[in-house]
């Protein structure tokens, strides 16, 4: 069986940062030790970088976008380098799993079949390039031909978080590179290897010059680049506390931004939908990324005459859990990514027992796991929905299951909440599905699964953000749309006018 200590040496330049097309040294000597979470033990260490490399990525970001090739190349010329890093994210699928793996401790076996999905985005955007209105002819009031013209917005800084760093890459850097823009892609502290690997990725395919840098920083570093008027757009996926704060600081400014925040996403269970069934989907998306997942299904919403039935079959499915080495074939939940998150969802536990609800199962560390940062699957019942467990995004395996009295009152319980990112709706009746579906403010509404669709668009209502991610609504994001009024028509089919 491989482990996390067969990956320790993927990277092949961790001490550097990918700046301008190349491997630079950092200006200081910090590094950062990451910890895989299953071992407790040094996983691998990364430059860590300061205010002086962060000021050279933005300028090789500038300098590229202002002065380089890549907002003149066509579109179709931009595709072909989205499909060659799809390629490469393909061959190095397993080398990215492990660290994966490794540094957040997710399930290697899942890691190495996802990966390839995660290279599809690029290969998605790249196919876009043929079918996306760049450039949208209109007849103006005056007369004349007017044109409506989609531009790249500039130097976007990514900033992403540690639980799914590549796949949330992806969905930033690929629409980006697609539309014309540079990219500063900012690796969280905990988890930076993937995105590493994408520098390497860059080289490989001889990417030009300062199109896409990678760095590695803590948050107050990276706070540079949030504030810093060269920076034409940020993309944020992280905390609601986090966002709001660059927000903040985009709008004093009048910079661009797209923030992707948390969630406490409800499960509605509808009186015709089988409980079994019901809770054995729940179950096993609350093993995902050991709960880790902004868009997870945390609140679920049942009428108080199925409570006590739909607690015993949670409460049997989760017990069947197996927590273990995620690098472990038969492992189904691995461990929370760092000590600091295990220690916030024990909290969170005695929270919900200091508020009177019931729990069912789990709350605890597995008898068997000695060291690493688990945590079993956690069941409490008789939520109320002004509890801190229901309304708080705890960030783990913790599921709270709130009664009802109806289906109306099930809809006012899964809308009284702050946020707004996801929600399902179980019911054998697709119509009534759809209608419940309409009545629920969030982003995302699935019928009987735990289900998001980023070629479609993926993004929340209220709190949980601004903007959207994937599909033509996340490209929009990373384009600036003018309007061009001429006097006489021109032919907008040439290559010199579609990528102008």
């Amino acid at each position: 069986m491989v482990a996390y200590t067969d990956f320790a040496s993927v990277l092949k330049h961790p001490d550097r940062f990918f700046i301008d097309g190349e491997w630079m040294q950092p200006t200081t000597n910090a590094q950062i030790k990451v910890i895989s979470p299953a071992s407790e033990e040094h996983f691998y260490s990364v430059a860590e970088a300061a205010a002086d490399d962060i000021e050279r990525a933005i300028v090789a970001a500038r300098k590229a976008f202002d002065e380089g090739p890549w907002p003149r190349l066509s579109h179709a010329e931009r595709a072909d380098y989205l499909r060659k890093m799809a390629q490469e994210l393909r061959a190095r699928a397993s080398e990215l799993a492990g660290i994966w793996a490794g540094e957040m401790g997710s399930l290697y076996a899942a890691n190495t079949n996802i990966i390839p999905i995660f290279a599809g985005v690029y290969d998605f955007h790249a196919n876009m390039a043929d079918t996306f209105p760049f450039i949208e002819p209109h007849q103006p009031a005056q007369g004349g031909a007017g044109y409506l013209v989609r531009e790249p917005v500039g130097v976007v800084a990514a900033i992403v978080p540690w639980n799914g760093p590549l796949m949330l890459a992806s969905w930033k850097i690929a629409p980006a590179l697609l539309a014309g823009c540079t990219v500063i892609l900012k690796a969280s502290p905990e988890a930076p290897g993937t995105l590493l690997v994408l520098g390497e990725i860059a080289e490989a395919i001889g990417l030009p010059k300062g199109v896409l840098n990678v760095v590695t920083a803590e948050r107050e570093v990276s706070e540079l680049l949030v504030r810093d008027r060269r920076v034409d757009k940020v993309s944020f996926t992280g905390s609601t506390a986090a966002g709001r704060k660059i927000g903040s600081i985009c709008g004093d400014r009048i910079a661009r931004c797209t923030l992707e925040l948390g969630g406490k996403s409800p499960a509605i269970l509808l009186d015709d939908y089988d409980v079994g069934a019901f809770a054995q989907t729940i179950a096993a998306s609350t093993t995902i990324l050991t709960g880790q997942v902004c868009a997870a299904l945390t609140r679920i919403i049942v009428s108080r005459s199925r409570h006590d039935e739909l607690a015993d079959a949670l409460k049997s499915q989760l017990d069947k859990v197996n927590v273990g080495d995620p690098f472990d074939p038969s492992t189904q939940m691995g461990p929370l990514a760092m000590q600091r998150q295990r220690d916030k969802v024990e909290h969170y536990i005695k929270c919900g027992q200091a508020d009177g609800a019931k729990l069912v199962t789990g709350g605890r560390r597995p008898a068997h796991l000695g060291r690493g940062y688990y945590i079993e699957p956690t069941l409490f019942a008789n939520v109320d929905n002004d509890a801190t467990i229901a309304r708080e995004e705890i960030f783990g395996p913790v599921l709270s299951l709130i009664p009802a009295d109806d289906e109306r009152h099930a809809v006012q319980i899964a809308n009284d909440t702050d946020y707004g990112l996801n929600a399902s709706v179980f019911t054998n009746d697709p119509e009534r599905a759809f209608s419940v579906a309409r009545q629920v403010r969030s982003g995302t509404v699935a019928h009987n699964a735990f289900r998001n669709d980023f070629t479609i668009a993926f993004g929340g209502f209220k709190q949980s953000g601004i903007g959207r991610e994937g599909g033509t609504e996340g490209l929009m994001n990373y384009l600036e749309t003018k309007t061009i009024l001429l006097q006489s028509p021109v032919d907008v089919t040439t290559p010199a006018a579609v990528d102008a």
